[in-house]
């Protein structure tokens, strides 16, 4: 069993004099080891001092100069100014504040070390060793399941494998029979015009010996009983080959009868009814939330993209002339926040220590909505010039990869973009509110699918956008004609309805915000100070 370091000497003399017996107390005042026998008399020449048991003495304060007054030492902390002080600083500069020994608050500073350490120590370090040893079992566990797989996989490639041999011996069976079949039929063709050959040289010979045998004026009355007219040729055909009709080999379908090898992520979570877990309550409208885990989130309105912590505290405001309510910020993986501002034409980064960049320059476009892809790291842009979108696909760098406008018949794809967001296949999904309809295209930017709304609720108009774990589509309805439209609908990862995951009686009126949580919760936002947090989704058991 692992255990706390001991840090204790392997002798402890007593300080005073010339006594060198075992240190039981410690005096705190002169910084002296004491042992049973001198305590009392310690305490008889030194009226008041501290003594205490040795493990819970105070440290002597190291020495120190103070840097304005050389001669002295630092001994004053100021609790005000928190700084250490000596005591002709504390007495010019620092006489109106309250003051602390300065020993006193490095012991208790110490003392929370040495109690953090000591946690370390019992808590941390045993747990995070059981963690290894149970990382190591799972890792073997890995293994055998790897290996099972392979033998899976091995058992149903030979499976395959005897059912292609069979197909090709029975097929070879079939090209037997037909070969004999046909063979046969060509060689009674082949004897019937050989035997037909005999019977014409040996007419031929007949007649030859005839007349060669009789006399000249006979000769001139001699005729042939047969003519060419009367010869019948014994009939010929071409021989009837099979014919082999080759089937293609589609790796699709192969696929389905061999099996696939993905990660299981989809069945580690399911649909579950939804509980509302939580609220925030932040300053002014909501129209778009990007989080920053563990434990902060931007939001914007109007003209602000604030920075809080989940006890609604702001720690950075953002300030832009006007910002298009449009899903125009998001979070890279490292943590900072990409912007928009299509006034500006670009995209800003904001970095770790709050300083502002300018990222990317979208020449004659205007930027919108973004996405940073957790993927591959790749940044989406929404593009609008003269009413046309677009989506600019960047590297993590700012490097232009790629345009997608148009499908395959040269057609605009979208009439706008208010929200974009990727999905788990790299699907990326779009919120189109002049079209009302969700449009869906792959990453190579082939159109896939659009949706525009369940045929039992009227009304669709889309904003907020974002996926989830399952790679199921989560879009903010947010018809401006009815409160009884506004809700969220779940879509499974090819577009096909599932549920209003929130029915207009559960969802926040206008909700345009949208987003899931490390811990796979739905926030929504709309245009009140309200950001509401719902779980839908539980961890299912292996």
């Amino acid at each position: 069993m692992d255990q706390v370091p001991d840090t204790a000497q392997h002798f402890i003399e007593c300080d005073t004099g010339l006594c060198r017996n075992f240190s039981v107390f410690y005096c705190n005042t002169c910084h002296q080891r004491i042992c049973d026998e001198c305590k009392q008399r310690h305490l008889e020449q030194n009226s008041g001092h501290d003594i205490v048991l040795y493990h819970k003495r105070k440290r002597k304060l190291p020495s120190e100069k103070c840097r304005i007054h050389p001669t002295q030492h630092l001994n004053v902390y100021c609790k005000i100014c928190q700084d250490p002080l000596c005591s002709t600083c504390f007495t010019e500069h620092h006489s109106d504040h309250d003051k602390s020994d300065l020993e006193t608050i490095y012991n208790d500073n110490l003392q929370q070390c040495q109690k953090g350490i000591t946690e370390i120590w019992k808590e941390v370090i045993p747990t995070a060793k059981n963690n290894v040893e149970s990382i190591g079992k799972k890792r073997e566990n890995v293994k055998q399941e790897i290996a099972k797989f392979r033998v899976s996989m091995k058992n149903r490639a030979d499976e395959l494998k005897e059912v292609v041999d069979n197909i090709l011996t029975d097929n070879n069976k079939k090209l037997d029979e037909i070969e004999n079949s046909v063979l046969t039929e060509m060689m009674e063709q082949q004897k019937e015009t050989e035997d037909y050959i005999k019977y014409l040289e040996k007419m031929i010979a007949d007649y030859e010996s005839r007349m060669s045998s009789i006399k000249h004026t006979e000769l001139m009355k001699f005729q042939l009983d047969i003519s060419l007219a009367t010869l019948k040729m014994p009939s010929k055909s071409e021989p009837k080959l099979p014919i082999l009709t080759s089937g293609t080999l589609n790796k699709e379908e192969i696929t389905k009868q061999f099996g696939k090898i993905e990660l299981d992520l989809s069945e580690r979570f399911e649909l579950s009814s939804v509980t509302k877990v939580s609220e925030k309550t932040i300053q002014g409208k909501v129209y778009h939330l990007s989080l920053l885990p563990p434990n902060k989130f931007w939001a914007s309105d109007l003209m602000n993209i604030i920075q809080y912590d989940m006890e609604e505290n702001i720690l950075h405001k953002i300030y832009i002339t006007f910002l298009n309510f449009r899903g125009n910020h998001t979070v890279t993986t490292e943590g900072e926040l990409l912007y928009t501002d299509y006034n500006k034409n670009s995209v800003y980064r904001v970095n770790s220590d709050k300083s502002i960049i300018r990222f990317i320059e979208t020449g004659s476009w205007e930027p919108g909505a973004i996405f940073s892809s957790p993927i591959n790291g790749h940044i989406l842009v929404v593009m609008e010039r003269n009413l046309v979108y677009k989506i600019t696909r960047y590297s993590r760098g700012g490097r232009k990869l790629q345009d997608i406008r148009r499908d395959d018949k040269g057609q605009n794809i979208y009439q706008s973009i208010d929200y974009i967001t990727e999905n788990i296949n790299g699907d990326i999904c779009t919120s189109d509110s002049n079209a009302n309809k969700v449009v869906v295209v792959t990453a190579s930017g082939e159109y896939r699918f659009s949706y525009s709304g369940h045929q039992s609720h009227h009304g669709f108009r889309p904003y907020g956008i974002c996926t989830d774990v399952l790679g199921n589509i989560l879009v903010c309805n947010g018809y401006p004609m009815s409160n009884d439209t506004f809700s969220v609908h779940l879509l499974d990862i090819n577009g096909q309805f599932l549920s209003l995951l929130l029915a207009p009686d559960q969802c926040p009126p206008r909700p345009c915000a949208l987003c899931v949580d490390d811990q796979h919760n739905l926030w929504v936002g709309g245009r009140s100070s309200t950001v509401s947090v719902y779980k839908y989704l539980q961890k299912t058991e292996k």
